[in-house]
């Protein structure tokens, strides 16, 4: 029986101009009125995850950060996670003077280390604060705590980027593209796939009892977690080889899920 649907946010439920498709609420909400736990899973803050749950109406625990967070739905904290100092001060300064834009992220802010023309841009895309702070580098580890470390840019040259990190430091993070121009570089013990085994082990609830939608390679840690796991028919080839079940929209995976609580 199916007890849980966990839902990633963009390029899944959330659309690009930060709305939710009304199919996709409705049947979230079909879903938790019949029983169903609803979980959002996201590299987002959890501030963003608990706007949007807001904006929808729906009663949801939170793992953000890509699990380096886990909010039960009463905003309790049951798991959380940061880069070691020296680590992250090293992957803070990795990207100068290549053609990148590299964000810290803060337990509730994004932050930058100087003011550009790129911050207003990115900006648009964050449903939480960008704030720039010149003394971020030596604040890290200090009043400034990393859990996850972005960089925009161009695919191809990410791509590049990332071999270079993961070859310097692959045995303590992981990097993964989460979207057409960003690369989230984490923890190595950290991902949705852990987060949501530990929100799983707070629930109750195992793993064939849950329902995994996604549609980046960093949701692919969550579809290992389950065997009932759904990629977005707009994923990237590699995403979908991850997943048992290939889906057009969220409300078509909800819609499978109450059809399998039934059974």
């Amino acid at each position: 029986m199916i007890k849980l649907i966990v839902s990633d946010l963009d390029g899944t439920l959330l659309q690009k101009d930060h709305t939710v498709r009304k199919e996709d609420k409705e049947a979230l909400q079909r879903a938790i009125g019949n029983g169903i736990v609803l979980s959002i899973a996201s590299g987002r803050m959890y501030p963003e995850i608990r706007h949007v749950a807001e904006l929808t109406e729906l009663h949801a625990h939170a793992i953000s950060q890509n699990g380096a967070y886990v909010h039960m739905s009463d905003s309790t904290l049951i798991r959380h996670d940061r880069f070691e100092t020296e680590l992250i001060r090293q992957l803070a300064v990795a990207a100068e003077g290549m053609p990148f834009f590299t964000v810290m992220c803060s337990p509730d802010t994004y932050v930058v280390a100087s003011h550009s023309e790129e911050n207003e841009k990115v900006q648009r895309n964050l449903l939480a604060p960008l704030i720039v702070r010149p003394d971020a580098l030596e604040a890290l580890g200090g009043d400034l705590l990393c859990c996850k470390i972005s960089y925009l840019g161009n695919i191809e040259e990410l791509l590049q980027f990332k071999e270079r990190l993961l070859s310097a430091h692959g045995n303590k993070i992981d990097a993964y593209i989460s979207d057409v121009n960003c690369m989230d570089v984490m923890p190595r013990h950290v991902s949705k796939g852990e987060g949501l085994k530990a929100l799983q082990s707070q629930l109750g609830i195992q793993s064939e009892e849950t329902v995994c939608i996604g549609d980046s390679f960093n949701d692919i840690s969550m579809f290992n977690t389950t065997p009932h796991s759904f990629a977005m028919s707009a994923s990237h080839d590699g995403v979908k080889a991850h997943a048992a079940h290939v889906t057009d929209s969220v409300a078509d995976a909800v819609d499978w899920a109450l059809k399998a609580r039934r059974r």
